[in-house]
């Protein structure tokens, strides 16, 4: 899923738990429940993180990962300017440690992988196991165009319900 989708449910979550750690780790898993969903994306993170940096330059795979990364994160950083200048409570610790956790195992298996840091291997093969979970057991993906559209349908559905909530 887009970071900012995962970041828009973890408001949700935030929300509804007053304590900033356990509002982390209600962050963290959901996370994982929401990467189970298929979301278009299963091939092209096989493309992307299964050869060597150098390979994918070549081929310009890495340049289309590094291009879908940045509209992932202007789109989130887009979405935190609207949610801390229209809904105060997002602005509460427990929220932003909900946000937090939500968003922490893409940047912890992105840096996994350029860095190659052994420490957090297993992570990395946590996060893909789950990731894949559903495409592999039920052995389909969307299209990544198809999987793009629903992330948006989920994130105007999830930004329609903090708008009820606040």
């Amino acid at each position: 899923m887009f970071i900012t989708v995962h970041a828009a449910a973890a408001v949700i979550i935030g929300k509804s738990i007053p304590n900033p750690f356990l509002a982390f780790l209600a962050g963290v898993l959901s996370h994982f429940i929401l990467d189970i969903i298929p979301h278009g994306d299963s091939q092209m993170g096989k493309k992307f993180w299964g050869q060597r940096l150098k390979f994918l330059q070549e081929k310009g795979e890495l340049k289309f990962m590094a291009i879908y990364g940045s509209i992932d994160s202007l789109m989130l950083a887009l979405f935190l300017i609207f949610l801390f200048k229209n809904f105060e409570f997002t602005r509460a610790d427990n929220v932003i440690w909900a946000m937090v956790g939500s968003i922490i195992p893409d940047f912890t298996v992105a840096f996994y992988k350029l860095k190659e840091f052994r420490a957090i291997k297993w992570f990395f093969r946590l996060h893909n196991k789950n990731h894949n979970l559903l495409v592999n057991k039920i052995d389909f993906d969307l299209p990544l165009q198809y999987g793009v559209l629903m992330q948006i349908i989920i994130l105007t559905a999830i930004t329609w319900t903090i708008y009820l909530i606040a």
